[in-house]
């Protein structure tokens, strides 16, 4: 049985819970926010909804557009769960365009734990429909997910004290 690397990296805003998880659960607010430095996010189709999908596109001068599907598992005040896949604009999975190889679904749980009069925010990326060379690209990726998710909260951190 493989060992599947799970990437983790957490912290803690200045906002109430309930301010950050609007800040995921609210579409408009999430594609303001989410996305690499420089990005911007677009949802194309579907609803942000616990059992619905959306397909959402991200715009960067730096390459090409991407576009991700997300089924929403759980949205809770506590916790923001999605699979997440790149996709053609049709919904269609598909590889990244930046990889050869890359899992085909990650698991997304994003908690929310009030502490210090903020919130502490874990968020977990786990793989969960793969090949073994996704599973080792993905590994091989750990070190920039980091700078990947670090640009994207700080522009939740922005998005939060507005």
């Amino acid at each position: 049985m493989t060992d599947v690397p799970v990437f983790m990296i957490a912290r803690q805003f200045a906002a109430s819970p309930q301010r950050v998880y609007q800040a995921w659960a609210d579409p408009v607010q999430m594609a303001a926010w989410s996305g690499p430095q420089g990005s911007s996010v677009e949802i194309l189709s579907g609803e942000q909804a616990e059992g619905q999908s959306t397909i959402s596109r991200t715009s960067s001068p730096e390459g090409p557009d991407m576009y991700s599907l997300c089924l929403w598992r759980e949205l809770k005040p506590d916790s923001v769960v999605w699979e997440q896949s790149f996709c053609t604009p049709e919904g269609e999975k598909c590889p990244p365009p930046f990889f050869d190889t890359w899992p085909v679904t990650l698991l997304t749980e994003v908690d929310l734990e009030p502490r210090d009069g903020g919130t502490f925010l874990t968020l977990k990326w786990t793989p969960i429909e793969y090949d073994e060379a996704g599973l080792a690209k993905f590994a091989e990726m750990m070190a920039s997910m980091t700078g990947g998710w670090g640009g994207s909260f700080d522009k939740l951190e922005e998005w939060l004290a507005q």
